[in-house]
């Protein structure tokens, strides 16, 4: 099954300005606490996941805060002025968030079973991914395919079923960062070279360490951008 894109759906989308309104109309005054989930779904009409996500798009606007085992409040009535940039960015967050328990399991496996074939394929993408570096379009799809060689390199069916289910979230994360000059990482080219050599010389550890390299500043940085 493919996993969320990073474009909200319509519902969610008219969960999120109908609640937006109640919040800036005055129906909850700040400190209080929202309805829980099921009533408002039914006063929506709309299922429980479509409110959750709704909410967790007013949390990263400002608006509202969860508080464990207590429920959801208005911490805000006027939205910050960058609410939608930081939408974006904590959708972006999340698809890093699953790369790093994906990637780096490929990236272990793929350096105890890669092949010559492997090897030369990984070899070609990271060419491929140098040489389309100053292209946006190009280079995400350059990219793509040097994770995806990784990925085959694991030899895991399933591990690669999963990696194509989330190809077009990781696509339009890759679009975002890329377009993003707050998030835009650096270092990268190197952590992927690194990565490259680490599996072609069978060194598991040393291949989860330059994937680590390779998404952790990124994470750090979004989750600074907004807040968390």
């Amino acid at each position: 099954m493919a996993l969320t894109s990073l474009r909200r759906s319509p519902l969610v989308d008219l969960a999120v300005s109908q609640l937006r309104e109640q919040v800036l109309s005055g129906q909850w005054p700040v400190g209080s606490r929202l309805p829980a989930e099921t009533e408002l779904a039914q006063r929506l009409e709309v299922g429980r996941s479509t409110i959750r996500e709704a909410i967790r798009a007013l949390v990263h606007a400002g608006l509202l805060e969860t508080r464990q085992g207590s429920g959801t409040y208005v911490r805000s009535v006027t939205p910050s002025a960058d609410w939608e940039p930081r939408l974006r960015r904590a959708a972006v967050l999340e698809v890093y968030e699953v790369r790093e328990a994906l990637e780096v399991q490929a990236a272990r496996l793929a350096a105890s079973r890669r092949t010559e074939g492997d090897i030369s394929a990984l070899r070609g993408s990271l060419a491929e991914r140098e040489r389309a570096r100053d292209e946006d379009a190009s280079f995400v799809e350059a990219d793509l395919a040097f994770h995806r060689s990784v990925v085959a390199a694991a030899h895991n069916p399933l591990l690669a079923e999963m990696f194509d289910s989330f190809a077009a979230a990781l696509r339009e994360a890759l679009i975002a960062v890329r377009s993003d000059h707050h998030v835009r990482d650096a270092g990268a080219d190197d952590a992927h070279a690194r990565l490259a050599a680490a599996i072609e010389a069978g060194d598991a550890d040393a291949a989860a360490r330059a994937t680590h390299d390779h998404l952790d500043p990124t994470a750090a940085n979004l989750r600074s951008l907004i807040g968390r």
